[in-house]
């Protein structure tokens, strides 16, 4: 069964860029660290204790709190979607017969030619892109359920 475009883009998209979607977990780490070193406010504990624009904050250290705290939590919720994404993936990725596997990482991820996984696998480059279709299909399915599966037409 064919699947939506835009789902099956969408799996493409997360699989070429899967490498700099790790980088970009790790830069968010490095982020939330820079955060806690910034501006000497490491000696302050802001832990339980409400620190917003309705308490009329006046004092400079605590307007910069305020800011780390909410880019903190920006950088939290970005990193924190991102890693739920990948683990899901990467799941998905498991579930997959072991040529599929090593299809969908060698094109995507490691970016090997066609006929470089045609050589490696031992199969046509033809047969190759048809099992990366149907791997792409399946991580689909996987990963968004089964509306992206489109309705044939008799």
């Amino acid at each position: 069964m064919k699947i939506k475009d835009k789902y099956y883009e969408n799996i493409e998209g997360l699989l070429y860029n899967y490498n700099m979607l790790k980088i970009n977990i790790e830069i968010a780490d490095k982020q939330l660290e820079e955060l806690k070193n910034e501006d000497g406010m490491t000696a302050i504990s802001y832990d339980g204790i409400q620190t917003s624009a309705t308490n009329k904050i006046s004092s400079m250290t605590e307007i910069v709190a305020e800011r780390n705290i909410a880019k903190e939590e920006l950088i939290i919720k970005r990193k924190e979607k991102l890693l739920e994404k990948l683990n899901k993936l990467d799941r998905l990725l498991e579930e997959l017969k072991e040529t599929e596997q090593k299809i969908v990482s060698m094109y995507y991820i490691e970016g090997w030619q066609w006929w470089q996984i045609a050589y490696e696998v031992k199969y046509s480059e033809r047969h190759c892109k048809r099992i990366r279709t149907e791997a792409i299909r399946k991580l689909a399915v996987g990963l968004y359920g089964e509306k992206v599966l489109e309705k044939e037409v008799m």
